[in-house]
């Protein structure tokens, strides 16, 4: 994808979270597990979280043209990161999950903006991959990692409605 592409795809994505968002109250939003035993809170935290690897990869490769990975070799430890990621953050209030999350996905559009369509189709050098770019790494970190959740919220709620 291009920079404006992306640019477009995060706005729209952002926007199509909040809406989906909206109409779930808040006590459901920070009591009722939609995934196992994430509550929606915790989600909102999880997309921030992501976002935020994906400004950390940007002002690495910013620096010396290479990102830092994460040290995620496997999905126990993929596992492991999103727990703990979700344990940080299980004591905020859900204002201030939303507030984080509003301010990580300003940054990250201001991150982007800062790329050239160049900065995001150049190859990584090791140790990332072949076939590894920084499009790819915000990708995966955001706009291909969002719709996920926005199908498990949909699901979710789904179930509340037939429940009532």
């Amino acid at each position: 994808m291009t920079r404006d592409e992306i640019l477009k795809t995060l706005g729209e994505q952002s926007a199509a979270l909040l809406a989906t968002l909206a109409d779930i109250p808040d006590e459901a939003q920070t009591k009722i597990p939609y995934v196992d035993w994430w509550t929606i809170k915790d989600l909102i935290g999880h997309v921030a979280m992501w976002q935020q690897v994906a400004i950390q990869f940007i002002k690495d490769y910013k620096v010396d043209g290479t990102p830092k990975m994460l040290g995620i070799k496997d999905d126990a430890d993929l596992d492991r990161y999103n727990k703990r990621g979700v344990t940080l953050q299980r004591d905020l209030s859900l204002d201030a999950v939303r507030q984080e999350m509003e301010i990580t996905h300003r940054d990250l559009i201001t991150a982007v903006e800062s790329l050239t369509d160049a900065d995001l189709a150049k190859p990584l050098p090791p140790p990332w991959g072949e076939g590894a770019t920084l499009e790819r790494l915000i990708a995966v970190n955001s706009y291909q990692h969002t719709p996920e959740h926005l199908e498990q919220i949909a699901a979710f709620k789904l179930q509340a409605k037939n429940l009532t």
